[in-house]
């Protein structure tokens, strides 16, 4: 009798574990600023946006993946230009999804659907594209994530491959590193008793970050949790697990890294931006499921202006919102 009573209230606590009984949450920090876009096919409207970049300007460029375009905006939402169009080649698009922009302004975009990336100035000009659908050196299996590191290095989550590859601005291939290993449901839950687990593996890996001091951020999205890497793909540490509560995800998704190497990382299911310290400490989190302004449903790109401003992408409420730090 004992045992059964102990081993229901083991049960029991595990369930209140997973569903953050005990996380009242953080103080917030953060509060809503204002709304860009609405769903359309027009100058400045979106149709599921994916991802969001800024450059050292202040303009965003944002991936309008069903509009099969670049949108680019300035620091208040206003359009500024546009560039793409559906199709397979040269300028086009078939699911543009992750940006990223160089010291130098150019602007990098993965195409989901066509296994490539393309490099473009920042008025939209063509430059250049690599890759094609394989598993492969420089192939891919829809890439996702991308991002740049100080020496405009260009690394990229190839999604179904499992892996990080990494290329010069040309988009010469350097190294890939990762592998498809999924960490259990259970250990994932409960990885505060599992801290390492599957170290260097992904399963579905959705986006990428450079921190300041040249670190590699991956969101290993199905795995729910952020994985860190030196440049050249050598393991250093990790965190995070599935659940509701602190420092836990359902799915991590978008990600960016501030000036002071802090971690900003969005939790699709959860409908949340969490922040944590370089070494994933837990700072603050805010955001819950919704369609009103101020709330999110599936977000999935995140970039910061010099302000402290975070602009994130609401992809099921085609729209980005900027929240901002209290004063």
């Amino acid at each position: 009798m004992i045992r059964r009573i102990l081993w229901t209230l083991g049960i029991l606590f595990l369930v209140l574990l997973a569903f953050g009984w005990w996380d009242r949450g953080a103080g917030e920090q953060y509060r809503f600023d204002k709304v860009i876009g609405e769903k359309g096919s027009g100058q400045g409207k979106l149709n599921e946006p994916f991802d969001i970049a800024i450059d050292k300007d202040g303009f965003l460029y944002v991936t309008d993946t069903r509009n099969f375009r670049v949108q680019k905006l300035d620091g208040n939402g206003r359009f500024v230009l546009e560039w793409g169009g559906r199709g397979e080649g040269d300028g086009l698009f078939e699911k543009p999804a992750g940006i990223a922009v160089d010291k130098d302004g150019n602007v990098y975009v993965s195409d989901y659907d066509n296994d490539y990336i393309q490099k473009f100035s920042p008025d939209g000009k063509f430059i250049l594209r690599w890759g094609k659908n394989g598993n492969g050196k420089g192939e891919f299996d829809s890439p996702s994530g991308i991002a740049v590191d100080s020496k405009n290095r260009v690394y990229v989550m190839d999604l179904y491959n499992h892996r990080v590859q990494k290329f010069d601005s040309n988009g010469n291939f350097i190294a890939a590193w990762g592998g498809k290993n999924k960490v259990n449901n259970v250990r994932s839950v409960l990885s505060f008793l599992f801290p390492e687990q599957k170290p260097g593996d992904f399963y579905y890996p959705g986006k990428i970050a450079i921190s300041p001091d040249d670190k590699v951020y991956v969101s290993d999205s199905y795995n729910n949790r952020v994985q860190v890497f030196t440049t050249s793909g050598r393991y250093l540490f990790q965190w995070g697990g599935m659940g509701l509560w602190r420092g836990r995800f359902r799915v991590s998704s978008g990600i960016t890294i501030d000036r002071e190497g802090n971690v900003y990382v969005l939790d699709f299911y959860n409908d949340r931006v969490q922040k944590f310290t370089g070494d994933g400490k837990f700072i603050t989190k805010w955001g819950s499921e919704g369609s009103t302004p101020g709330r999110l449903k599936g977000p999935t790109g995140i970039t910061l202006d010099r302000e402290g401003g975070v602009y994130v992408v609401d992809w099921t409420n085609h729209r980005i919102e900027r929240f901002k730090a209290l004063q």
